[in-house]
């Protein structure tokens, strides 16, 4: 029964004004961009690659973070070159967290990479995320 509730309040989400798709994870991923840059209180500003995702009504969506963001500007990844490291960061990040999601554990990287993981994220594999997750730091050591 969980499950087809959890389908119908998918489905209302998705169709709802200002939907933003519930399975991206962009929505949620540039919110909390916002809430970690403005954490003292300075509204932001976010330069990011061209989206079709985050539309200005998506964005207003997001809600309390809209009120620290500042402005957004799109760039071509092509041609800016702060956007292709970020790709590049964002592509390096990826492939430690799949390779810890396989099983593939290198305490080195995942220690590189763990004060980038959002410590709220949802994670359904709890030894990857013992590696990769705040809250898991200290079980890393005992590996």
């Amino acid at each position: 029964g969980g499950r087809e509730r959890a389908a119908r309040l998918r489905d209302a989400l998705d169709r709802g004004p200002g939907a933003v798709a519930s399975l991206d994870p962009l929505g949620p991923a540039f919110a909390r961009v916002v809430e970690h840059w403005s954490a003292g209180g300075r509204p932001v500003r976010v330069l990011h690659d061209e989206q079709r995702m985050l539309t200005p009504e998506r964005i207003a969506a997001l809600g309390p973070p809209h009120g620290r963001l500042a402005g957004v500007r799109f760039a071509d990844s092509m041609t800016e070159p702060r956007v292709q490291v970020a790709d590049f960061l964002a592509g390096v990040a990826r492939r430690i967290a799949e390779d810890e999601l396989a099983g593939a554990h290198d305490a080195e990287l995942a220690g590189l990479l763990r004060p980038y993981v959002d410590p709220r994220s949802v994670w359904a594999d709890a030894t990857s995320w013992a590696a990769l997750g705040q809250r898991g730091a200290s079980s890393t050591t005992s590996r």
